[in-house]
């Protein structure tokens, strides 16, 4: 009667159903998928990303028939020769525009990376995808003046990239452009600037780093795109800013500065200017910051809304200060504090209790377990992300300590931690049972994350050049039956003995890393990708990669088998 009932369900109800697991992770559905073609075709209607790793494996076309609800696509090919995804042919690329563009699919995101595109491909694109809200082209070293303008009106094509000119005729085109990041093209100027301010009055989002612009240009921006909510910028240098720039941007949200000079009159500057700030982010590389804690105080006094605070390498900064600032942040909900060497743990439990609703902490290369001073440690169920690599005096009584603050914890990062051993992160998971990812990079006193209950939540594993070996992979199978991504690189203990095991419980693994495993025998690359058909890429040591026409063998399997 049960089996009954279940036949009769209509495809709403099991639409729900799927959805629901589709949001924790698409591959839940896959098996699913493969009990009927009425379940086939529901969870192949859940699909609105999809990304191609190579059009010539299987037919583009087919593909977008398959997934009709397809609102974003990313075509990834590798410029490495020895790897499988190998760059595609003009013809390849052009034949692979023509098939989106001839689809029926209402495609809101479309990126490219590491491919040839060329002007007429985008033509082709713009003329059919009208709803086309992002467009994205990384590692395309070929893209030039001419591929952002019309070849009639580009007036100086630039040879060497993007250039004033092609910005311009880009401006001039699209006119109701929002967001735009022009980092790294050197040959632009403050020129560009202008034209993008004048001629795209709707601009909220501009992203300018490695680039040749100066004060003068960004200025302009502020004074002239009023509708501009965020800004990134780096290398500028803010000590003589215009005030009436300042003053004219009032919708600005969210400030990204990375330069070494952000004086004190900077900052008094934005506390008149009033913006609307949910984010600052203020971070310096290799100098140090030029302001003081006069300039952070008043700046942090002003902005008590503020959501998101970045201050990277800011050698001034004490616990003491911390306990103070903090009281200024009570709506904070993800802080970075990198290279901020004289924080203790005595600031994580101070932003965990004045911090109600913090959600995300990232305190690499600080101090953490070089505190001397007891201090009230008060639960924060509403912390998810802790970052907190490169803590040399992290021990494990001190990340017990932090771990009972952070009982809903989902990612813990304690990468290059030497002090971490297998103790205390079998301390840790005991009440990290939501944990969902787990690095552990460079730890090389953890070879194992002992037994215990099972980690259903644990998706992700970065054990690169831990101390895993066999036996903590057999721990690891049993344990993480739901692991969806293991990272191996650099694990000299680990053999195919290991190998085995994980992959025989670990029913779900899409990807595992195995660059650096020089211990572990790569010929039984074939047993794997046919003794688990959930996995999706391999990667292997770059003497073990199997012939072209084995790696297609396994493409054909679902499987991708590269070396990097």
């Amino acid at each position: 009667m049960a089996k009954k009932g279940c036949k009769d369900l209509p495809d709403e109800c099991w639409e729900l159903i799927f959805n629901k697991l589709h949001q924790r992770h698409h591959s839940l559905l896959e098996s699913l998928s493969l009990s009927c073609k009425r379940f086939l075709s529901l969870t192949n209607a859940l699909r609105t990303h999809l990304t191609i790793v190579d059009p010539r494996v299987f037919p583009v076309s087919v593909l977008l028939n398959r997934f009709p609800n397809l609102n974003s696509i990313h075509l990834s090919c590798s410029r490495n020769k020895d790897t499988f995804n190998l760059t595609l042919e003009p013809l390849d690329l052009q034949r692979m525009t023509k098939d989106v563009a001839a689809s029926d699919l209402n495609l809101e995101s479309l990126s490219f990376s590491g491919t040839r595109l060329h002007l007429e491909s985008l033509r082709m694109l713009g003329s059919r995808m009208k709803n086309l809200k992002v467009l994205m082209c990384s590692e395309l070293h070929t893209l030039r003046d001419l591929e952002l303008a019309d070849e009639f009106e580009a007036r100086s094509p630039g040879e060497v990239g993007v250039t004033d000119t092609g910005i311009e005729v880009l401006s001039s085109k699209l006119k109701s452009l929002r967001k735009i990041d022009v980092s790294g093209n050197e040959f632009l100027t403050d020129y560009s600037l202008i034209t993008l301010s004048t001629n795209c009055i709707y601009l909220t989002d501009i992203v300018l780093c490695h680039c040749s612009f100066t004060n003068y240009g960004i200025e302009f921006v502020m004074r002239n795109s009023l509708n501009l909510s965020s800004l990134s910028v780096e290398g500028i240098e803010f000590g003589e800013f215009d005030e009436h720039s300042l003053c004219c941007a009032r919708n600005i949200a969210t400030l990204e500065i990375y330069t070494p000079s952000v004086p004190d009159e900077f900052l008094h500057l934005l506390v008149k200017a009033g913006f609307p700030l949910k984010s600052i982010h203020l971070e310096f590389s290799y100098f140090l910051p030029s302001f003081t804690l006069s300039g952070i105080s008043s700046l942090l006094n002003k902005y008590r809304s503020l959501e998101c605070l970045s201050l990277a390498q800011t050698y001034f900064l004490t616990d003491e200060t911390m306990s103070d600032l903090s009281q200024c942040l009570s709506a904070l909900v993800t802080i970075r504090l990198s290279f901020c060497y004289n924080l203790t743990e005595s600031t994580f439990f101070t932003l965990a209790k004045n911090c109600p609703l913090l959600e995300n902490i990232t305190m690499e290369s600080a101090n953490l377990g070089g505190g001397d001073r007891a201090i009230e440690i008060v639960e924060n169920p509403q912390i998810k992300y802790l970052n907190l690599e490169y803590n040399q005096n992290l021990s494990d009584e001190c990340l017990a300590k932090l771990a009972s603050v952070c009982p809903s914890l989902e990612v813990l990062d304690v990468s290059c931690c030497m002090g971490i051993t297998e103790k205390g992160i079998a301390d840790f998971l005991k009440t990290g049972s939501k944990i969902r990812k787990l690095c552990i990079e460079e730890c090389r006193g953890i070879k194992n994350i002992r037994n215990g209950f099972e980690l259903s939540e644990l998706a992700f594993i970065g054990a690169a050049k831990s101390g895993i070996n066999d036996d903590g992979l057999v721990v690891i199978g049993n344990r993480c039956h739901g692991l969806l991504n293991l990272d191996l690189d650099g694990c000299l203990g680990v053999t195919t003995v290991g190998l085995k095991e994980i992959l025989t419980n670990c029913k779900r693994l899409r990807k595992i890393n195995l660059t650096g495993c020089l211990n572990a025998c790569m010929e039984t690359v074939d047993w794997m990708v046919f003794s688990r058909p959930s996995l999706r890429k391999i990667i292997l040591p770059h003497s073990y990669l199997p012939s072209k026409s084995q790696r297609q063998l396994f493409l054909h399997h679902g499987c991708l088998v590269l070396s990097e």
